[in-house]
C-alpha cells in the first residue's frame, strides 16, 4: 500500500472545514466482505452490520488481508490504550451557562477584530475558510479525540474479544457520558460559539456527528464483561437526550432548516440516532426530507449555489453531496431510495455529481473560489461511492481521469463493484 500522504489517507472523505471521521480501518473491513452475506451483526450505523459480521468470519478464518488490517486496527487501539479519559471539564473557559459540563467550541472562521485590540478583538469577524488555531483551547480537540479512539478499541475487541480493548473503551465512555463530576450534558449550546456575540450558533450541531462512532461502539462491545446492558441502557438515554435536543430545540431546529450542507448533516445525524434508538418511523421522516433537500439545495444543472458561494466552493460541492450519500446509505435501511431519487423538474443527487465531475477530470477549469488545492482522493471515492450506489460505470472510469485517482485504501473500503 501507497504510504504517501499517510495520515490523510486514515481519514474517509472529509469535511474542508469540520473533520466528521470515520475511521478508515472501520470502512476498509466492511468494504473487503462485498456482497453483504445474510445474517445478523454488531448494531452499527455506518454500513451493513452482515458485512461486518462476515469480516470477522473471515478474521477467523485467518484470511491473509482482512488479519492484515485487523493487526492495524490492533495497533491503533494500542495507543489508544494510553489516552487519558476525555472529558468536557477539563477545558479552561467556561461557558455563559456557568457550567463546564456544557460542551463549548470556537466557530472555526471566525477571528479577533484587529481595528478593536482594546475590546480582545471583540465581536470576532468572520473569515470564511480561515482557521483560528484558538478552537485548540476548548472541546472540539476531545470529541474528535474520544471518537479516535473509542472506534479502533471497540472494533479491536470485536474482532479479537481481548477484554483490555473493551475495558478502556468502556472507561472513555462511561467518563464523558456518564459520571457526574465529568460528563458532557446533551446539548451543543455552545458549540461554534464566536466572541463577542451572545446567539446560539445552529452550525454548532454539525459537531455531535462525531458521536456517531460511540453509538457504533455500543454495539460492537455487546457481549462484553466490561460493557453491561446497564451502560446501554444509559448511552441511549444519553443520546436520547441529545437527539431530542437536536431536533426540537431553537438551535437544533434552525440547524435543521439550514439551506447547505449543515442541513443535509444534520438529518444524517438525527436519522443514525433515531436508528439507533429503534424509532424507524422517526428516522424515515428525518430521511424523507432529504428529498426537499435535494429539490432546495441542487439545482436542475446540478450546480449547489449554496456551497458555490464558499472560498472551497469545490470542496464544500463534494462535501454536501457526502452527506447526501450517507443519508441514501441510511435510506436504504428503510426502504428509501435517494441514490436515485429525482424531482420533477431534473434534480437529484446524480446531477450535483455530474456537475463536478468535468472539473474533477479536468476537462473544465474550476470557475469559482477554491482557496486550498481540491481533495482530489476525497473526491475520487464520492464517485466510487456514486458507481457502486448508483450502478453507473461512468463514475468508475472518472475516477482514472482524477489526478492523483482513487488512493490505495479507498480502493479497498469501497472495492469496485461494476465493469
Amino acid at each position: 500500500m501507497n504510504t504517501n500522504g499517510h495520515e490523510s489517507k486514515r481519514r474517509f472523505a472529509c469535511s474542508s472545514f469540520v473533520s466528521i471521521r470515520v475511521h478508515s480501518w472501520f470502512l476498509l473491513l466492511l468494504a473487503l466482505v462485498s456482497p453483504a452475506v445474510a445474517g445478523h451483526g454488531p448494531q452499527i450505523f455506518t454500513s451493513d452490520p452482515a458485512d461486518l459480521a462476515r469480516a470477522k468470519e473471515k478474521f477467523q478464518a485467518r484470511d491473509d488481508t482482512t488479519r492484515e488490517v485487523v493487526d492495524d486496527i490492533r495497533k491503533d487501539a494500542d495507543k489508544a490504550l494510553t489516552v487519558k479519559p476525555l472529558s468536557v471539564v477539563d477545558k479552561e473557559f467556561t461557558p455563559p451557562s456557568g457550567d463546564k459540563h456544557d460542551y463549548a467550541s470556537l466557530s472555526p472562521y471566525w477571528w479577533p477584530d484587529p481595528a478593536k485590540p482594546d475590546a480582545g478583538g471583540k465581536p470576532y469577524i468572520r473569515k470564511d475558510g480561515q482557521f483560528n488555531p484558538e478552537r485548540e483551547k476548548y472541546d472540539e480537540p476531545r470529541i474528535k479525540d474520544l471518537e479516535g479512539a473509542v472506534e479502533p478499541l471497540s472494533l479491536a475487541y470485536y474482532f479479537t474479544g481481548d477484554e483490555k480493548y473493551a475495558k478502556k473503551a468502556a472507561e472513555l465512555i462511561r467518563v464523558w457520558f456518564f459520571d457526574d463530576k465529568t460528563r458532557m450534558n446533551p446539548n451543543m449550546k455552545y458549540s461554534q460559539f464566536r466572541p463577542g456575540y451572545d446567539d446560539l450558533r445552529p452550525a454548532g450541531i454539525l459537531e455531535s456527528n462525531h458521536l456517531r462512532a460511540v453509538v457504533n461502539a455500543d454495539g460492537l462491545l455487546s457481549g462484553s464483561k466490561s460493557w453491561s446492558a446497564e451502560d446501554s441502557a444509559k448511552l441511549k438515554a444519553w443520546f436520547r437526550e441529545l437527539l431530542t435536543y437536536i431536533t426540537t430545540s431553537e438551535q437544533g431546529k434552525n440547524e435543521q432548516d439550514a439551506p447547505n450542507n449543515h442541513g443535509t448533516w444534520h438529518s444524517v445525524q438525527s436519522a443514525t440516532y433515531a436508528l439507533y434508538l429503534g424509532d424507524e418511523e422517526q428516522a424515515k421522516k428525518i430521511i424523507l426530507r432529504g428529498r426537499d433537500r435535494i429539490a432546495s439545495q441542487i439545482e436542475p444543472d446540478g450546480r449547489q449555489p449554496q456551497e458555490l458561494e464558499r472560498t472551497n466552493a469545490f470542496d464544500y460541492s463534494r462535501f454536501n453531496i457526502l452527506a447526501h450519500q450517507d443519508l441514501a446509505m441510511l435510506g436504504q435501511r428503510v426502504g428509501l431510495d435517494l441514490w436515485n431519487y429525482q424531482t420533477p423538474d431534473g434534480r437529484s443527487l446524480r446531477k450535483a455529481i455530474d456537475f463536478l465531475l468535468p472539473y474533477a477530470t479536468g476537462e473544465k477549469q474550476w470557475e469559482h473560489q477554491q482557496i486550498r488545492a481540491k481533495k482530489m482522493p476525497e473526491t475520487a471515492t464520492v464517485l466510487r461511492r456514486a458507481a457502486n450506489g448508483m450502478n453507473d460505470p461512468k463514475y468508475e472510469a472518472a475516477i482514472e481521469k482524477i489526478q492523483g485517482g482513487l488512493d490505495d485504501l479507498s480502493d479497498v473500503m469501497f472495492p469496485r463493484k461494476i465493469d
